[in-house]
């Protein structure tokens, strides 16, 4: 997790062609059926849950892999990284590059970001898989955009106290329910309750209404050393979802 806040403003912006070097890329602006980032199996392809449930996959892992480079907030470099990038035929986000910097690597921190991401479902037109290319702006800000989101707001899963943890302490709590507390410290209902673990450029995704399914502790029981276990909760108050979410390091 970011000890400073990046404001993600996710608008696709479809255009038709990229420079990579002296090579024009074609790809196509508008396809029948666009791109979805992994994690919505459980999800009709067409639906608008599916296509929801991607919009809010690919911002929970941008939230949860953008790096706020050190040099920025020195500096107090705040605003707008624009960055294009394809999506090809097999899915992979191929010649990422930016379009608008900020300074202070800010740009970098966003290619980055873009060059470890999973696998995306391909788009399709007229019944093949094809190319699209996307606009992303990734906002930088020093100033928290939500505190409730990353202060007044608290997470807890049992003993779990570090972001470096081991296989081991991850499945004893697998029995252990999460709990989100309030700033007034009163125990919140979680409305939603999602797994992500990522490792060398896949991203596996499971979801339940707020429990730990079967589903969800057979993912957790295949994780790794050296993966990144992201626990996000939804909790509802006065109408508006709020989101609360926590990062862990597998280290062995």
């Amino acid at each position: 997790m970011m000890n400073k806040s990046v404001l993600l403003v996710l608008v696709f912006i479809f255009l038709g062609q990229l420079m990579h070097g002296q090579k024009r890329i074609q790809a196509l602006s508008l396809a029948d059926q666009m791109p979805y980032f992994p994690g919505c199996d459980a999800f009709p392809v067409g639906s608008k849950d599916r296509r929801h449930c991607s919009n809010q996959t690919v911002k929970a892992y941008i939230f949860n892999h953008i790096i706020y480079p050190e040099e920025a907030k020195t500096a107090g470099i705040e605003g707008a990284v624009y960055v294009r990038f394809i999506i090809d035929e097999k899915g992979k986000v191929i010649h990422p590059q930016v379009l608008k910097d900020i300074g202070g690597s800010c740009g970098t921190a966003a290619l980055k970001m873009l060059t470890e991401m999973p696998d995306w479902e391909p788009a399709i037109h007229l019944g093949k898989k094809v190319k699209v290319m996307l606009d992303l702006p990734i906002h930088f800000t020093l100033t928290e955009e939500n505190p409730e989101l990353e202060k007044t707001y608290l997470l807890t899963w049992g003993k779990l106290r570090d972001n470096k943890i081991s296989k081991k302490q991850l499945r004893r709590h697998l029995n252990t329910p999460l709990t989100v507390f309030s700033p007034s410290g009163q125990s919140m209902s979680i409305t939603e309750l999602t797994f992500t673990y990522s490792k060398k450029n896949k991203l596996k995704k499971k979801s339940s209404n707020g429990r730990i399914t079967p589903e969800m502790e057979k993912m957790v029981r295949k994780i790794r050393r050296g993966g990144r276990f992201s626990v996000l909760v939804t909790i509802q108050k006065d109408g508006e979802f709020i989101q609360v979410a926590r990062e862990f390091n597998i280290h062995s």
